[in-house]
């Protein structure tokens, strides 16, 4: 495949290094949205009026990463994947240990990293949410609630980058096969340039047991749909020198299917993952939240 020129359109996109990008800001807005729209009611009234307050904080972790966050595992950036293709095993990659402590004993501690810590990070973010849904119930002064609605926008962000393909693979950005800046055109350019016609299935919740497992699936979910996404995007860019029109229109007739049902999933998913966070804390009464109003100036 011959390397083909941005157009001026997505050179504002591919500008922004890969490895700073989840699905990009605006969608990950739209999902967070769409998730907390589709919860039940006796949750949905909860985060209602501080819908968009969550919803944009749902990117901050995005931002961690491009000011340097770390914690103590690391830097902030391998909490966004796992790239579960590049750890030698087989499909269906029932060898990957499940268990951290485990994964780090069989690959060393810097592959371990390297591959990536996303469904543990995720895990870390749920039980904390857990707890403050628990702290909620127990009748704790109005930070837990504001703590549980800000954690549930932290956890939409991770769950929602295990939703995205290239954060399951070694090759998260056509890089391996002379493909660059697929991640980037897949994850943005592709859905805002379709907004208005996204045929998107409607929000269902599902149980989640076990978090981790819920992850994981989700991870191996992403990683099966990675090449048909690969194959849309040689496709398009056959015969053609810029990521123009025609090219979105072909990889959105190869592609546009995987996108649509992984943002569709992804809504779905942080909605049970909140609603499993809410059950496993006791399933406490839940205040309606207040609108978010404005910060006082003080002199």
């Amino acid at each position: 495949m011959r390397p083909i020129v941005a157009a001026v359109l997505a050179a504002s996109v591919l500008l922004m290094p890969a490895s700073v990008r989840g699905w990009g800001l605006d969608v990950h807005r739209l999902i967070t949205r769409r998730a907390l729209d589709g919860l039940p009611p006796e949750v949905k009234p909860f985060f209602a009026a501080q819908r968009d307050f969550i919803a944009e904080h749902s990117v901050d972790p995005d931002m961690w990463r491009i000011v340097g966050l770390k914690t103590d595992r690391g830097d902030e950036d391998p909490n966004h994947f796992l790239d579960i293709d590049g750890l030698d095993d087989p499909r269906p990659f029932r060898n990957v240990p499940r268990d951290w402590p485990a994964f780090v004993e069989k690959y060393g501690a810097e592959r371990a990293n390297r591959a990536g810590r996303l469904p543990w990070r995720a895990e870390e973010i749920y039980r904390m949410l857990v707890q403050r849904f628990q702290d909620v119930g127990k009748g704790t002064p109005g930070s837990a609630g504001d703590n549980a609605r800000y954690l549930s926008a932290v956890l939409a962000h991770y769950i929602e980058d295990a939703h995205q393909p290239f954060h399951a693979v070694v090759n998260y950005d056509g890089q391996l096969t002379n493909q660059r800046g697929i991640h980037a055109r897949f994850e943005t350019e592709l859905v805002l340039r379709n907004l208005k016609t996204l045929k998107l299935a409607p929000v269902t919740i599902r149980p989640i047991p076990d978090f981790r497992a819920f992850m994981f699936e989700t991870i191996l979910a992403s990683e099966a749909l990675v090449q048909q996404v690969l194959d849309a995007d040689g496709k398009a860019t056959e015969g053609r020198d810029f990521y123009d029109d025609g090219y979105f229109a072909v990889l959105l007739a190869g592609a546009g299917r995987v996108m649509e049902r992984r943002i569709s999933e992804s809504a779905s998913g942080v909605a049970s993952a909140i609603v499993a966070a809410w059950t496993e804390a006791g399933k406490p009464a839940l205040p309606v939240a207040k609108p978010a109003g404005p910060v006082r100036i003080r002199r």
